[in-house]
């Protein structure tokens, strides 16, 4: 940018007609007076200096045209005097704004559980801490500070007894991502270390916690805060159709261990088998070509189909008892694979 600086005047005072600047001798400057008034043979400037009367242009004024001016490309510019001619080139300014995107955030369901840091049901159940569990007896940590994005609940809650009396809330989760079109590695079961915790099947949540191997079920333990329902509701998760079959070898049951299944047109082996720990749990066999798996007729949710004895929750139904398709969770429980029944709306007789 060019400038103009004002010659500084000094002056001693501002009287009558003007004030003059030097003495002794020395050259002066008078300032014009009321009216623009100066002494005899010399004018008034433009810049109220009284000048000699044939002076041409403005007195007392330096331009700083006399010094370089400095372009961006830092080269010096002299113009021959002549200011007006002289541009500088300023530097172009890059400015980009983004308009792509919404101000606002809009949860994509669509492909859920996958961000920077976290980790898909698929990479948790297929770890080898899960898949090739190595304690069949007891409870161990294989991860810790993992998180969930966006699994959608697949079963009511229930509450959990365990040692010391402390209740724990169990559900299921799945995610619509990372995992086989056939609904392998996809579904997880939670366990929150608090009860009563409230959610509700096809509730939206994030989840941080520890992966543990419950007696080889793979699950993750999250303390209240640390599930965040995000308060939306997630597209219907299918129950993803399963062969029987599958449950006769554990590396081809593995893969639905949380998921959510159906088995069609099967019937009932033993309405009522003694498991490990010498009771019965309100479950049934299913054998069908080859395969063998437990249907839990959801005794903490309440059935018809229940009833009691002295040595346990019991089913109604008899040896043979057909049905047109079950469908529920898949857990590992008491050494073996179990479908839980998450009501009797997953029950269909024939």
């Amino acid at each position: 940018m060019r400038t103009r600086l004002w010659a500084f005047v000094t002056f001693l005072g501002l009287i009558g007609c003007g004030a003059s600047t030097g003495g002794g001798g020395g050259s002066s400057l008078v300032y014009c007076g009321v009216g623009g008034a100066c002494p005899t043979g010399l004018k008034c400037s433009a810049q109220n200096f009284c000048v000699p009367a044939g002076t041409t242009g403005d007195a007392g004024v330096t331009d700083s045209i006399n010094e370089p001016d400095v372009t961006a490309s830092g080269t010096d510019v002299t113009s021959g005097g002549t200011d007006a001619a002289v541009q500088d080139t300023p530097q172009p300014i890059d400015v980009k704004v983004d308009t792509s995107k919404p101000d606002t955030f809009v949860p994509d369901i669509a492909s859920p559980d996958v961000q920077t840091g976290a980790q898909t049901v698929s990479e948790i159940e297929q770890a080898e801490s899960s898949v090739n569990c190595a304690t069949l007896d007891g409870i161990t940590d294989s991860a810790s500070d993992v998180s969930l994005e966006a699994v959608v609940v697949t079963s009511p809650p229930i509450a959990l007894k365990g040692s010391g009396g402390v209740y724990f809330t169990s559900f299921f989760v799945e995610s619509n991502s990372g995992g086989a079109a056939d609904g392998s590695w996809m579904g997880i079961q939670v366990i929150v270390t608090a009860s009563p915790f409230t959610v509700s099947v096809g509730d939206v949540l994030n989840i941080k916690g520890t992966v543990k191997e419950f007696y080889c079920m793979t699950e993750i333990s999250a303390a209240p805060g640390d599930v965040v329902n995000t308060g939306n509701f997630g597209p219907d998760v299918p129950a993803h159709t399963v062969f029987v079959s599958i449950f006769g070898d554990n590396a081809t049951a593995e893969p639905f261990e949380g998921g959510l299944v159906k088995i069609t047109n099967v019937q009932i082996g033993d309405p009522n088998p003694i498991a490990t720990d010498g009771k019965t749990h309100g479950q049934a066999t299913i054998n069908h070509n080859g395969g063998n798996v437990s249907v839990l007729f959801a005794p903490a949710y309440g059935s018809a189909y229940l009833g009691t004895s002295t040595n346990g929750a019991t089913t109604t139904f008899a040896a043979g008892q057909a049905f047109a398709s079950i469908t529920g969770n898949v857990q590992w429980s008491f050494g073996q694979w179990v479908v839980r029944a998450r009501s009797d709306a997953d029950i269909v007789l024939k």
